[in-house]
Parts: structure tokens; sequence; C-alpha cells
């Protein structure tokens, strides 16, 4: 779990710009026999109360819409008006843009990072692959070139580094859920052969591991990363006139925030904030020991048990057994858990 801060107060207003990430002192992982990690609560939570604040350890823009593209200063993540925006000087993808001088000057490292890379490569990914497989592997590169930056400020620190971990280092990528044997032969052939073609330790891309480190990367961001809506995903009971979470516009991983399970009768809602963010929020009171989950998908957009287990099956690879799938269940059906519930949304 990422080193986060911890404050008493109960609301989301108090979290400012200085308290980059934010976790409730009720808020706490365990881990169960079947589920693997998750988040449960050791006193009571009112509902409305902010139980988290997590920075994306990498993002990228996905909208269509070019009016939405974010900033790629991963300590802004706003969106950019159009004219505000920053180009990359040497023209590197058309996505990457900084909404002030002051933005692009403070990213120089870690897109320096990326620059090359994007330039010679996302072309040719989008034109012989898929606009999912060149996200997919934008991502990754983001990710490196996150750690990569924080290498060279810890670098230039030296000796006077606290003997502290940062707040937000690869630790917790490092500890995500998700390898080979959680994805399907096929999956891990082809991601082994992108990674292969274009995510090699090269002249441009410096990470230095090896293929099956960097391949290893892609099953734990495919089982970790978060979609990022314009609304909340996951009121339950759904709004009467139902009211979706809107098109995603960005997708990201972040570290602690991924620890959260799913359930189809969720007690979070989530959203991202105006920085990037992803916020955990109450839903209903939360008592002493419940476990803390979320909804990996728009319960508008899935409704019965059925299709809700046929998407949890396909995108997330398990069968739910949350109290309202149980409680849905025909008397003769018998419901087996199948794998570690994972958390994706790309």
């Amino acid at each position: 779990m990422s080193n986060l801060v911890y404050i008493t107060t109960e609301t989301h207003r108090t979290v400012d710009g200085i308290q980059p990430d934010w976790i409730h002192p009720h808020l706490i992982q365990s881990t169960d026999p079947t589920k693997g990690r998750q988040f449960r609560v050791s006193g009571p939570i009112p509902k409305g109360a902010c139980l988290l604040v997590d920075r994306p350890y990498a993002i990228i823009p996905v909208d269509e819409d070019p009016g939405n593209i974010i900033c790629s200063n991963p300590a802004c993540n706003r969106p950019a008006r159009n004219s505000e925006r920053i180009s990359c000087p040497k023209a590197c993808l058309s996505d990457v843009i900084w909404c002030s001088n002051t933005c692009q000057v403070a990213d120089q490292v870690r897109h320096g990072f990326e620059c090359t890379w994007l330039k010679r490569y996302a072309g040719p990914i989008r034109a012989k692959w898929s606009e999912y497989d060149f996200g997919m592997l934008w991502v990754i590169v983001r990710l490196l070139a996150r750690r990569h930056a924080q290498l060279h400020e810890l670098s230039i620190v030296g000796d006077y580094m606290s003997t502290e971990k940062p707040n937000h280092d690869w630790e917790g990528i490092d500890s995500l859920c998700g390898s080979s044997d959680t994805w399907s032969h096929d999956k891990v052939r082809s991601w082994s052969t992108l990674v292969k073609k274009y995510l090699q330790s090269s002249s441009a891309l410096p990470h230095g591991m090896g293929v099956d480190r960097v391949l290893h990367l892609i099953c734990q961001e495919e089982a970790n990363s978060f979609g990022l809506y314009p609304r909340e995903t996951g009121h339950f009971p759904v709004p009467n006139p139902p009211i979706d979470r809107g098109e995603q516009f960005a997708a990201a991983v972040y570290p602690t925030a991924a620890i959260a399970n799913h359930s189809c009768f969720p007690n979070i809602i989530h959203k991202a904030d105006e920085k990037g963010r992803m916020v955990f929020t109450a839903s209903r009171d939360i008592f002493p020991g419940e476990e803390c989950c979320i909804s990996y998908f728009d319960l508008t957009k899935y409704k019965d048990l059925s299709s809700r287990r046929d998407h949890l099956r396909r995108s997330f690879l398990f069968v739910c057994q949350c109290s309202r799938c149980v409680s849905e269940e025909p008397v003769e059906e018998q419901s087996e858990w199948t794998a570690l519930p994972l958390m994706g949304s790309l």
C-alpha cells in the first residue's frame, strides 16, 4: 500500500492541492483467502464520507473529442483549453499537450522518456494493430516514464534524500495483482509479441527491464487500470430515470485504488477529480469490519444477473458472488467463485 497521508476529517473538501494522496484512517487493507487484497473499515463510516484520494501513477487521454485532452504533466492532469495548449516541439503525438509553459517545463524529464518512442511507434502500432493496443502500450510507456522521472529525481537529491520512501513510488505498481497465469494463452502470446516489437529496452525506451518483466507489467496493468468518466460509477439503487457515467475521457493506473474489489451492490462510488485523482466516497453507511467495494462497470448498463455475470466473466475473469448476485440466483442455480477479482476498465 502507498504511504498515504492520514487525516481525520470526513469530507473531501479538506483535501487540497498539498495533499495529493489521502486515505481515511478507518480504511485498512486486509487479505481474503479467496479474493486476495481488499479494503475493509476498522470503524464506522457515514454515508458521503471521503475514503480515498489516489493520484494516478500513469494516465493517458482516450476521448475522441479533442476538447477533452488532459495536460500531460502528471502533477496536473487538468483538461487543457484550446487557447492555452502547448504541443510537443518534436510533434511526437497530437494527444500530448500541456496546459501551460510551467507544466511543460516541469514534465521535461518524464516526457523526454516517451517522446522518441511515440514519434517512432504511435503511427505503426495504430495502423498494424488497434487503437486499444496502442492505448495499452502507451499506458505501459507512461508507467515506465514516471519510474524513470522518479529515479532521475532521486539521483539529483542523492545523499540529501530522506530515509523514508517517496509517497507514491514504483513499489505500489510492483505490488499490483495480475500475471501471465491470469490471462488466456492467446492474450499473453499477443502481448509478448507487442513487447518484443515495441517495448524492449533500447535507446528509444531506456527502461532497463527484461522482456518477461515488461510482459508481467502488461498483465498487471490490464488487471488494474481504471477508465475515467465525467460522472460517478457505482450508484445503487440506480437512479430513476437512470443516469449513466458518460463517455470515457482517460485511462489510468492507481497503485492504491486498485486494491478495491467489485460488488454489484457497492458501498463506494468512485470518480476522478479535476486533477485525475481517483476519489472514493461512501454511498451508504459502512460498518466496522465491512468490506469496501466499488463497481467495476456502469450499473445502468448491466442490470440483470445474467448480463452482469457475463460481462464480469468476459472482462474480469470471475463469477460475481456479491450479496446482490447471490440473492438474485434461481434456486436451482449453483455458482462458483472461479477466479481472483481483477480491476480494469480500458
